[in-house]
Order: structure tokens, then C-alpha cells, then sequence
């Protein structure tokens, strides 16, 4: 399995020499971490994370095929730098401003109680009787 990883790598990359695969058995399963050249990094990962999901896919198939389980980690190895290995610069801090009191909400005012439409006054019921 960690022969199929390197294949899978170095068939990817820029810098294959520099690809390295280490093996660790843990409990129940084995652990293989992936080491590329930094400039290499975005290559293994692939857009987001889909060469990197594949790789796991087809390691978990080979795991499966030898009855045990395995696990993918890829990180950066001490290999050439690449764009992401320069150290960003950092932004001057800007100094504190004194902040000022937050005004008090001003009270809101009560609504205005709902009056209720007149009502028309109800015709007088008529009589038998007519005057």
C-alpha cells in the first residue's frame, strides 16, 4: 500500500524525488503521511481536496482487499519552496484609538392605544304601527 501512494504521487508532481511515505501502525489500522515539496502541495491536494479524497479512496479499497484499515495524511515535507513557503509579512499594528461611549438608545416611544371606529348607531326596529 505505501508503494501504491508513492505511485499515485510522484505521478502527480513536480518534484518526485522528494516525495516521501511513511507507515505507522497504530491501534487497529495503519497511518501513511504523504510528504511532498511545498510547491507540490496544491498538486496532491488537487481543487478542493479532490485528488487528495481520491488517493484516500483508493488506499481504503487496498486496505479493504488486505483486510485491515488505513488512514492518508499529507503534509509538507523539507523539500524546495514553493510559492507558500515565504513568509508573509506581517501588518503593523495600528494603534488604539480612544473608543467613544456608545450613546444611550433612546427610549422608544409607547404606541398609540388602538381606538376602536364609532360605531353607527342601529336603526330602531320597526313597528306594526305607522303614525
Amino acid at each position: 500500500m505505501k508503494d501504491l501512494i508513492e505511485y499515485m504521487a510522484r505521478a502527480i508532481v513536480d518534484y518526485p524525488d522528494e516525495v516521501v511515505v511513511t507507515e505507522e501502525e497504530e491501534r487497529d489500522f495503519i497511518v501513511y503521511r504523504l510528504r511532498v515539496a511545498e510547491s507540490d502541495m496544491g498538486k496532491v491536494i488537487g481543487k478542493q481536496g479532490r485528488i487528495a479524497n481520491a488517493m484516500r479512496a483508493l488506499l481504503k479499497v487496498a486496505a479493504i482487499r488486505k483486510g485491515t484499515r488505513a488512514v492518508l495524511e499529507i503534509g509538507e515535507g523539507v523539500g524546495r519552496p514553493g510559492l507558500r513557503a515565504e513568509p508573509r509579512p506581517q501588518a503593523e499594528p495600528e494603534p488604539e484609538l480612544e473608543a467613544e461611549p456608545e450613546p444611550e438608545p433612546e427610549p422608544e416611544a409607547e404606541p398609540e392605544p388602538e381606538l376602536e371606529p364609532e360605531a353607527e348607531p342601529e336603526p330602531e326596529p320597526e313597528s306594526g304601527d305607522k303614525p
